[in-house]
């Protein structure tokens, strides 16, 4: 099975920088999440980082995935700290182009980022993760579901999802 550490040297540290940046762009400018439309300066207010940070941030020529970037844009954005420490390290260019396609699908404005800006990054590795999973035995299945059960019970999310179609 594939791990963090390796996904993450697939790209370079500009490359991932980058992505970055552009996750970070998407939640300030989303319109539905925390961000709500916030100007850079305005962030940069709100954060006590420099505008002109953020700005080589949110292009990629500076790293803000350093955790006391995180810890200042998280509660701005509508992040949870921990959660956007996680996404630093997972997303990927490939992920920014299909948010890009969706915005060009759907107009400006059209990426819904759950309220914790988090959800739709995560949502698409798992959802990659599990196509990886076609060929595993039955038993790996079973532990999954297993889990996944749990995990749904322990969220009181009880509903089940093939009722309500």
């Amino acid at each position: 099975m594939e791990t963090i550490t390796s996904r993450q040297h697939e790209q370079s540290p500009k490359a991932g920088a980058k992505a970055f940046g552009t996750y970070l762009r998407m939640l300030r400018e989303n319109c539905y999440g925390k961000g709500k439309g916030k100007s850079l300066r305005q962030l940069a207010r709100e954060s006590g980082i420099s505008p002109s940070v953020l700005s080589r941030g949110e292009r990629g020529i500076q790293d803000l995935r350093k955790p006391e970037y995180i810890e200042r844009l998280a509660p701005h954005l509508g992040v949870n700290p921990s959660v956007m420490k996680r996404v630093a390290s997972l997303i990927t260019s490939e992920d920014i182009e299909y948010f890009r396609a969706i915005n060009r699908n759907f107009g400006a404005g059209a990426i819904d980022m759950k309220g914790n800006g988090a959800s739709i990054v995560l949502w698409t590795k798992l959802n990659r993760e599990i196509q990886k999973l076609r060929t595993a035995s039955p038993e790996t299945l079973e532990t999954l579901l297993t889990f996944v059960e749990f995990l749904i019970a322990r969220e009181g999310l009880g509903k089940d999802v093939r009722t309500e179609r």
